[in-house]
């Protein structure tokens, strides 16, 4: 199948990036606001969160909406705060894959994910040894930017035409069933990424 491809379209949460449900869920329970750490626990896809993966509400309404949920007075730097512990870092021997991949491969990022997860990843997961996120990724594709998200087929259409890529010769790698179907059936080579595969084991 490698032999075939040109292109490699990773998954970013899940994949690349380690996340931690719970520790979120801790704290917004903490901070009072149990109905909205049950919705990011089960990672909702409905809703403000939603709305803001998808671009359609803004991270300044999106926080005020959740501090004014609270049992408890909260601060809206605290929330970005407990927001953003979902995410936990990036492998440094799943950068070091992704980055050599590029020797030989077109290298892109498909995400569903929100400004406010994207600004504190670039600034964290990705700003390293002299590194930023685009000296790994060709392109990046990230919902709340095109008002699309996974599993919704249109938003690899989207990709494949601005991008420019053929999908027999594209392998898109995500952790999402789901995800993994949509692709497929567009044509799109699909692997299925499992928590603590190797990631460099797959291009062997």
């Amino acid at each position: 199948m490698i032999e075939k491809i040109k292109n490699i379209v990773f998954d970013l949460g899940g994949v690349l990036i380690d996340l931690d449900f719970p520790r979120a869920l801790k704290a917004f329970e903490q901070a009072g606001l149990i109905d909205i750490a049950q919705n990011v626990q089960a990672f909702s896809r409905e809703g403000i969160f939603m709305d803001l993966e998808l671009g359609n509400i803004s991270p300044k309404d999106f926080f005020q909406s959740i501090c004014a949920r609270s049992e408890k007075p909260l601060q809206m730097e605290k929330a970005i705060e407990y927001w953003n512990l979902i995410l936990l870092d990036a492998p440094q021997e799943k950068l070091d894959v992704v980055r050599n991949l590029r020797k030989s491969y077109h290298v892109h990022l498909l995400s569903n994910t929100n400004e406010p997860h994207w600004e504190y990843i670039c600034q964290t997961c990705f700003n390293k040894d002299g590194y930023t996120v685009n000296d790994y990724f060709e392109k990046i594709f990230l919902s709340y930017e095109m008002h699309l998200a996974k599993p919704d087929k249109a938003i690899f259409e989207q990709m494949l035409c601005e991008a420019q890529l053929v999908p027999e010769e594209t392998l898109f790698i995500d952790d999402s069933e789901a995800n993994c179907q949509s692709a497929s059936e567009l044509g799109i080579q699909v692997h299925r990424y499992l928590i603590g595969e190797n990631l460099k084991k797959i291009f062997e």
